[in-house]
């Protein structure tokens, strides 16, 4: 990349950090930059318009650069986020200085639906810009665990600290989270020894993207799987702030890293023939949440900003009222009698059979007139 497009992101990730955004947001918003001034060389940024944006995007979406495979429309929209955010930044960058290419211009990357118009109200459908380029993303239902497949995963490892780990995921729903000298601490996989309150019966968990710290409670049965990893396993803590989960053999003494965690968790699914990820312990407890205590306990537990987020994620498929719903309708089907349609008749009163015979002659007599 040309040294003036280097400053260029450099600046950009300076003024990220100012905004206090989160090192995994600061990386690939850059990583989306630097893709993007590859694609425009040799053309200048300064000449960015909307047209630009669209054909970058267009070749993004098909996946030009990288052997035509398509990329999902969370990805395309996340990469429209980033140069949004990045050319608002020059935008802003230029207005304060009172000079430069970008003072008092239009960030030329539509990402909102300002260019929604409709004809007719009610009536017709939205009509889109041709630079309307965010994708619409599917719903994808969360994909969790049976309850059984998931104690028999809790309970398959040989090592005390991946049966403790696994246990954990299972019994809070916590992100499993990495702890990265890059991108700092989070998760299950980012607790200190100090995050431990065996008296309470409680953990502390840094959230993800804020990094607040969340305390929950813990239910009974790991608190031995934890005294027995601390003492068999984990070694001597010598500080309050030491990592609770350490690496073994090669990683020994090292905080445990989440490539290591889910290569682990991966063969013990390969080995019982099923798909399992971390993640898909937090969607099973989290709807198990929802069902028995409500969104609201849910939030709380999960860690969720808003219960929106809780009731978009969880409750929205009532399953027990669908089965519901869908028995009363087939009772209702089955009890339904197939009645026959009655033969339109010829006159609307019941006359006699020679009244009849007198009306058709004189139909047919008029009919031949």
């Amino acid at each position: 990349m040309p040294s003036v497009g280097r400053s260029m992101v450099d600046a950009f990730a300076e003024h990220l950090v100012a905004l206090g955004r989160s090192s995994y947001t600061i990386r690939t918003y850059c990583l989306g930059v630097e893709h993007f001034l590859r694609w425009l060389a040799p053309e200048d940024v300064d000449a960015v318009d909307r047209s630009a944006i669209a054909s970058y995007v267009g070749d993004f979406a098909q996946g030009r650069d990288r052997g035509g495979a398509p990329r999902s429309a969370r990805t395309i929209n996340h990469r429209l986020a980033a140069l949004a955010a990045f050319f608002a930044f020059l935008i802003d960058r230029d207005t304060r200085a009172g000079r430069g290419p970008w003072k008092g211009r239009a960030n030329p990357v539509p990402v909102d639906d300002e260019q929604v118009t409709h004809s007719m109200i009610a009536r017709d459908l939205p009509r889109r810009n041709a630079l309307e380029l965010r994708r619409r993303e599917p719903r994808v239902l969360p994909r969790d665990l049976d309850p059984a497949v998931a104690e028999r995963l809790a309970a398959l490892p040989n090592s005390v600290r991946d049966r403790a780990i696994v246990t954990l995921l299972l019994r809070t729903g916590q992100r499993i989270g990495d702890w990265s000298s890059e991108h700092g601490r989070h998760g299950v996989l980012g607790m200190r020894a100090a995050d431990v309150d065996q008296r309470r019966r409680t953990i502390v968990v840094r959230l993800k993207g804020a990094r607040d710290e969340h305390r929950i409670p813990v239910t009974d049965d790991w608190w031995p799987l934890l005294e027995e990893y601390l003492r068999q396993e984990r070694g001597p803590i010598a500080s309050r702030v030491d990592p609770l989960w350490v690496g073994r053999r090669q990683g020994a003494g090292r905080p445990l890293r989440y490539p290591a965690f889910e290569a682990m968790l991966r063969a013990t699914a390969t080995s019982m023939g099923v798909y399992a990820t971390a993640h898909m312990f937090r969607h099973t407890v989290a709807q198990q949440l929802v069902d028995v205590a409500g969104p609201v306990v849910a939030q709380q537990i999960l860690g969720h900003a808003n219960v929106s987020t809780t009731v978009q994620e969880y409750a929205q498929v009532d399953e027990p009222a669908m089965i519901a719903a869908l028995t009363e309708v087939a009772r209702r089907q089955r009890r339904s009698i197939l009645t026959a349609v009655p033969t339109v008749t010829r006159y609307a009163f019941p006359y006699s059979p020679a009244t009849i015979a007198t009306l058709d002659a004189l139909t047919n007599s008029g009919r031949s007139q």
